[in-house]
Formats: C-alpha cells, sequence, structure tokens
C-alpha cells in the first residue's frame, strides 16, 4: 500500500485537532503541519480551499483531497495503518468505542464545560454535581467494556492497549484540570469518589502516555488560553 502525503492544518491548542496529531503520532505516519492561527479570522485561502467553516484540523491527502472533522481526520489515519491497532477489529468494542467517544462529547465534556467556565455562585454547586453524575457513567462504561482474548487487564479503554476511544478522549482528559481554576468549584478527587477508581486510573494511564503529554501545550498556557472562557 502506497502511503499518500498527508499535510494537516492544525492549531496547537485546540483540542480537537490534538486527535489527528495524536493519530499521527501513535501511526508514525510522515506528514506536513500548516498551523492556522485561531486566534484571528482565517485567512481567505483557507476558507476556500481548505476548511470553509474555519475549523481545524484539517488534512489535505495528495494535494488534492481535503478530510474535515477530527474524528474522521484521526480515523482515517488508523485506518492507514491498520497494524497499529488503533481500531479494534471486533464489532462490540468498535461500537462501545463510539458510544463513549458519543458520550464524552455530547455529556461529558458540556458538564465539565459548565462547572469549569461558568462563574455564578448560584450554579457552581449545581454545575459540579451534574459533572460527578456523568462521570459515574463514564466509569460505568469504562468498567463494562468488551474485552476479547489478548486484551489484557490494563488501564486503557479496552485493556493494555492504548486505542481510538483513549485518543479521541484524551485532549479533553488533558485539559480537566482546569476544574476550578478560574471558580471555586472543588476538585473532583479520588480520595473524595473512590467508586470512580476506574475512570482515575484510565485517566492517569492517559495522560502518561508519551504522544499525549507531547501533544498538549503546558497546564500555564492552557490555563491563560481557556480563560477567554469564562463567563
Amino acid at each position: 500500500m502506497t502511503v499518500p502525503k498527508l499535510v494537516l492544518y492544525n492549531s496547537n491548542l485546540c483540542p480537537y485537532a490534538a486527535r489527528a496529531v495524536l493519530a499521527l503520532a501513535e501511526t508514525n505516519q510522515d506528514h506536513e503541519v500548516v498551523p492556522i492561527d485561531l486566534a484571528v479570522p482565517r485567512p481567505e485561502w483557507y476558507l476556500k480551499d481548505i476548511n470553509p467553516y474555519g475549523q481545524v484540523p484539517a488534512l489535505k491527502v495528495d494535494d488534492k483531497d481535503i478530510i474535515l472533522e477530527s474524528l474522521f481526520v484521526a480515523e482515517y489515519i488508523a485506518d492507514l495503518h491498520p497494524n497499529v491497532g488503533l481500531l479494534p477489529k471486533d464489532a462490540l468494542q468498535r461500537a462501545q468505542t463510539r458510544y463513549l467517544i458519543h458520550h464524552w462529547g455530547a455529556r461529558t465534556q458540556p458538564a465539565h464545560h459548565k462547572a469549569t467556565f461558568i462563574t455564578d455562585a448560584a450554579e457552581i454547586a449545581a454545575n459540579r454535581e451534574a459533572l460527578i453524575v456523568e462521570l459515574e457513567k463514564v466509569n460505568k462504561l469504562l468498567v463494562d467494556a468488551h474485552r476479547v482474548e489478548g486484551d489484557g487487564q490494563g488501564p486503557f479503554f479496552l485493556g493494555d492497549k492504548f486505542t481510538f476511544a483513549d485518543l479521541a478522549i484524551a485532549p479533553f482528559l488533558a485539559r480537566f484540570f482546569l476544574l476550578g481554576k478560574y471558580n471555586d468549584v472543588k476538585e473532583i478527587s479520588k480520595a473524595e469518589f473512590p467508586q470512580f477508581e476506574r475512570f482515575f486510573q484510565w485517566k492517569e494511564a492517559v495522560l502518561a502516555r508519551s504522544s499525549v503529554q507531547k501533544s498538549t501545550p503546558s497546564q500555564e498556557t492552557l490555563t491563560n488560553s481557556y480563560r477567554k472562557w469564562v463567563k
């Protein structure tokens, strides 16, 4: 199989674009990076030729075809390297992978966002409680993940191996520390919630991954960058 030429349009601060960066790192895929500054209006050439919505990431393949949206970009890269095993072969595991990613994006991440960036005193406790409810569900999804022979009992979603669900949620786990940085919301700790042991095990393992650490800006950089979202 001939590996295509890939050009990634990326912003280092964007957690969605980080999914593509992680997929490229995990597959050791050669590529070119074109930085896109999200703090200013997108240049006309980007809107016209790459992504009319102005978002990142975008992936150009062989100087002609464009892939948009972070999960589709990352999945395409993973599909180029099936031997790496980012995408599980088992049909049930693939379905559970899709659902964990969906659940995080549709429910857990919005709850984290509200608890982190809304400073209204009357809402703080309610927002934290809503996040706790969602983390309880995530913990159960992790506990109930289907394992097949050879997966092992490791800390990642499907056992010993770092796979697509871990990759897709890693950038948001790397920003989980922002809880309490801009308001009086108390952090959610293992000591307070020992019943979320599986979640914390998973989170710690994902954040210790070399590719995740290399693709994540410093906590100081992220704290300063995301301050603009505080309400």
